[in-house]
C-alpha cells in the first residue's frame, strides 16, 4: 500500500468518525481537480463544532476558503446544503495538496 493510499484510507476513516458526531449530518472524502477535500454537512440549525474543526486541523485539513484564499463567511463554509439541510463545509487535505490531476493541459 502506498502513502497516498494510506492517506486516503486515513481520511475516509476520519470522515466516518466525524459523521458520527451528533451535530454532523454527513461527512465524506472527495477529490477536486488537484486536491483531496473532506466535506462536512452539519445538521439543520447547528453550527460546525469547534471540536470537529480542531480534529480536522490535527489531520492537516484546513478550510478551503482559507487554503484557496477565497472570500467566504468563514474559512470552510460553502453555504446551505439544501432547503432542509444544514450548512456544508469544505476542508482541503494540505498534506497532499496538488497531487491530483484530473486532466492534462498541453
Amino acid at each position: 500500500m502506498t502513502a497516498t493510499t494510506d492517506r486516503g484510507a486515513e481520511l475516509r476513516e476520519l470522515a466516518a468518525d466525524i459523521a458520527a458526531h451528533p451535530a454532523v449530518a454527513d461527512a465524506w472524502l472527495a477529490k477536486s481537480f488537484t486536491d483531496r477535500v473532506l466535506v462536512v454537512t452539519v445538521e439543520s440549525g447547528a453550527t460546525l463544532p469547534d471540536a470537529v474543526r480542531e480534529r480536522l486541523a490535527a489531520h492537516d485539513c484546513r478550510g478551503a476558503n482559507a487554503v484557496y484564499d477565497t472570500d467566504g463567511p468563514d474559512p470552510s463554509a460553502m453555504g446551505a446544503a439544501g432547503t432542509d439541510e444544514g450548512q456544508r463545509h469544505r476542508f482541503v487535505d494540505t498534506r497532499t495538496r496538488g497531487e491530483y490531476q484530473s486532466y492534462v493541459i498541453d
